[in-house]
């Protein structure tokens, strides 16, 4: 028999061939391998010597260590166990369209096993998944410590974890598909263009969990439907992080925010036309400080809607432009509704462009928009405000409890 793996340097891996009768099967190679441990060195899992490789135990790769899957394999996952990532130890798996590699339970119920964690600071830049799929994962009940509380997920990215993950699977999930972890130094858990074209589906959560920052790794690509009813949203909380300069992609499904998303000094936030954000109570979009920004350009075809989680007046706080006067401040063919929840009755609006003394003017323009259902003003700004001209005239107001315009004292 072949040996099962190709390896340099490990430590503490248990590899044991099965004798007939093993199950699983397939690959042309002898029928089940199973493994746990710790990987410190290099470990090459090849469909050709085993397949099913069978995870008995907790697997991790540490720092230093490699674990790289060929197109094909299959990992099949006893019972509330796990694969984890450390330091700089690097998960490589890359299949290819016709040979993917699979990560599954080896029963086929939801939450069989706890999924795959990139801990904090697993920044390996040769974290890849691609052509892969991770089914039956979310048993693991894990603790955010920030806006999520606990929660359950197939695929966990920690603060400062890196990966690479195109073309894969993430389903039947107990919980979520996928969790992004704040960063704390900047967005890397993800890269620019290194999410893309995944399917996130019949999970029993959200298809991502993730914060604010984070949001503009995600390709249009990438299909997030299908997920068990009322979790169909990318998920995202603004707490913690201010957002910088990045694209929001029009998605499959909108993007539901939680708390308050705030866009930093001199960063500017642009919305993709046809782009849908539902605001769950008490949340808010800020550009916040002086050439913040909040860029959002529809089309009469695909306009941009912000809206609420419950169609109800005064759900949420609305779009707030405080302290900036930034031209890319612009909204063109957006819907706002259900906004106004803010106490102040001066404040109290769908837009609300706010001067707290730190700023000697703001700077808004807004067109071709439907401001409707808010409980207070459709639009109120600040006297030192700089808008269009047509702004009462180019924009369509419907069902306002206060004024269409309002210029607070």
């Amino acid at each position: 028999m072949r040996h099962p793996f190709v390896w340099t340097g490990l430590v503490a891996l248990v590899l044991a061939a099965c004798g007939p009768g093993g199950g699983g099967g397939g690959g042309g190679g002898p029928t089940g391998c199973s493994l746990s441990g710790s990987i410190a060195g290099s470990v090459t899992l090849d469909p050709a010597n085993c397949n099913p490789y069978r995870v008995t135990g907790d697997l991790t790769v540490e720092d230093g260590g490699r674990l790289v899957i060929q197109p094909g394999t299959t990992l099949e996952f006893a019972q509330d166990t796990g694969l984890y990532v450390q330091g700089h130890g690097a998960l490589v798996a890359v299949g290819t369209a016709s040979d993917k590699i699979l990560f599954t339970g080896a029963s086929q119920v939801r939450g069989y096993w706890n999924g795959i964690v990139f801990e904090q600071d697993a920044n390996s830049f040769d974290n890849e998944l691609k052509y892969a799929e991770i089914a039956y994962a979310g048993a693991d009940q894990r603790w955010s410590g920030t806006s999520y509380g606990y929660y359950k997920a197939a695929l966990d990215l920690q603060a400062r974890a890196r990966l690479k993950m195109t073309y894969s699977t993430v389903r039947e999930s107990a919980g979520s598909g996928v969790y992004v972890d704040r960063a704390t130094f900047g967005a890397d858990d993800l890269r620019d263009g290194d999410f893309a074209h995944n399917t996130l589906t019949q999970n029993a959560g959200f298809p991502v969990l993730l914060y604010a920052n984070e949001v503009g790794f995600l390709d249009a690509s990438n299909d997030f439907s299908g997920n068990d009813a009322g979790y169909d949203y990318v998920r995202l909380s603004g707490s913690y992080d201010y957002v910088q300069t990045q694209t929001w992609q029009k998605l499959n499904v909108p993007y539901r925010v939680l708390g308050e998303v705030s866009v930093d000094d001199q960063q500017t936030l642009t919305i993709a036309p046809g782009a849908t954000l539902v605001f769950e109570q008490d949340a808010a979009l800020w550009a916040y400080g002086v050439n913040s920004a909040l860029k959002a350009v529809g089309t009469a075809a695909e306009p941009i809607t912000f809206t609420a989680l419950q169609p109800q007046k005064g759900y949420w706080y609305g779009l707030v432009f405080n302290d900036t006067n930034s031209a890319d401040n612009v909204l063109h063919y957006v819907v706002v509704e259900y906004g106004g929840a803010e106490t102040n009755p001066e404040l109290k609006a769908n837009i609300a462009v706010i001067s707290s003394g730190n700023a000697s003017s703001q700077w808004i323009e807004i067109k071709n928009s439907t401001i409707q259902h808010s409980s207070g003003h459709g639009i109120s700004v600040a006297q030192e405000t700089t808008y269009n001209a047509d702004i009462t005239t180019s924009n369509s107001f419907a069902d306002i409890d206060g004024d269409d315009f309002h210029v607070q004292p």
